[in-house]
C-alpha cells in the first residue's frame, strides 16, 4: 500500500463538500421530523394517561370505605398529571431510542423533561396554586425543548457552523 499523506492546506473538491453538506442537512432534517413525531406521540401518551389517572383514582376513592383516608382533589389532579408527566418522559425515550438506536442518544432527548415529573409529584404531596405549577412547567417545558433540540443536533454541523462564524 503506497505511503500518502494528506496535506492540510489541501482544497477540497466542490461539489464533494456540498455533496457531504446536503447529506448532513437531510440527516439534520430526518432527525428534528422523528423527534417532532416522538414528542407528538409522547404528549398524546401523557394525556391520554392524565385521564386515566383522574378516574382511576377517583373511583378508587368513591369505592374506598368510609372511614378511609381521602385524598383532596387537588392531590388527585397533581398525581394524575405526575404520572402523565412520566408516561411522557418513558414514552419520549423509548420512541427515541427505537428510531436511533442509541440510548445515549434517547436518553439526552428525553432527560430534560425529567423535571416535569419532579414538579408535578412535589405539587402532589404539598398544595401548590395550579396557576405556579401551570407556569412553572410552561417554562421548564420551554426550556426542555430547546435543551433537548440542542442535543439532537449533528455535533459535526455545530462545529462546522462554530468555525464559519469565526
Amino acid at each position: 500500500m503506497p505511503n500518502v499523506q494528506f496535506s492540510p492546506f489541501a482544497i477540497e473538491h466542490p461539489l464533494t463538500d456540498r455533496a457531504q453538506n446536503e447529506e448532513r442537512r437531510q440527516r439534520l432534517d430526518d432527525s428534528l421530523y422523528l423527534t417532532v413525531a416522538s414528542l407528538l406521540v409522547a404528549a398524546s401518551g401523557g394525556v391520554a394517561l392524565v385521564v386515566y389517572g383522574e378516574s382511576l383514582l377517583l373511583d378508587i376513592q368513591s369505592t374506598s370505605e368510609q372511614n378511609a383516608p381521602r385524598l383532596a382533589d387537588w392531590q388527585v389532579h397533581a398525581g394524575a398529571a405526575c404520572m402523565g408527566a412520566a408516561a411522557f418522559v418513558v414514552i419520549l425515550f423509548l420512541l427515541e431510542f427505537l428510531g436511533r438506536q442509541s440510548r445515549k442518544s434517547a436518553w439526552q432527548s428525553s432527560w430534560p423533561w425529567l423535571p416535569l415529573v419532579g414538579i408535578t409529584a412535589l405539587a402532589s404531596l404539598i398544595h401548590v396554586p395550579v396557576y405556579v405549577v401551570i407556569v412553572i412547567c410552561t417554562l421548564d417545558a420551554l426550556w426542555a425543548y430547546r435543551r433537548s433540540r440542542g442535543a439532537r443536533e449533528i455535533p459535526d454541523t455545530k462545529e462546522r457552523i462554530r468555525s464559519s462564524a469565526k
